[in-house]
């Protein structure tokens, strides 16, 4: 009996070591411009780390994400990445995921300073950012 309970401690000892922490979700908005145009986040966190992230801007009350290539900013040549918005912002999204969020720094213009980012990302980062940072305070409550 003294060993079965032994092993049963320490047994329930491992499992208290290799507990993760839970996750928590969170959502935001950034600020309406003059046009109504804003971007919204839901973002994940186990922790500090972000676990997933969904960005998306709502312009003329349509999300881009949706919109996809019909959003047409690759054939119209504003690419100069030749990527369309949706898919610089999943590349964005990929980004915080691996390096986080507070890597991710913008110029005064609101383009990616880095240029890991630039890679895949040239597209005007200020709203998203500000909706991003606004869901992980969501998500820290």
């Amino acid at each position: 009996m003294k060993k079965l309970t032994v092993l049963l401690a320490a047994v329930l000892m491992l499992a208290a070591c290799g507990k993760t922490e839970e996750s928590v979700k969170g959502t935001g908005e950034s600020a309406k411009n003059d046009k109504g145009d804003y971007a919204t986040a839901e973002i994940e966190l186990q922790g500090d780390k972000v676990v997933s992230i969904s960005l998306d801007e709502i312009k003329d009350g349509k999300s881009k994400k949706e919109l996809g290539s019909k959003y047409g900013m690759k054939n119209a040549g504003a690419s100069k990445i030749k990527k369309e918005w949706d898919e610089q912002v999943k590349f964005l999204e990929d980004y915080i995921v691996k390096n986080g969020l507070d890597k991710v720094e913008l110029t005064a213009e609101g383009k990616a300073k880095n240029d890991d980012v630039l890679a895949g990302c040239t597209i005007n980062l200020t709203s998203m950012m500000e909706a991003a940072n606004a869901a992980k305070v969501d998500a820290d409550k």
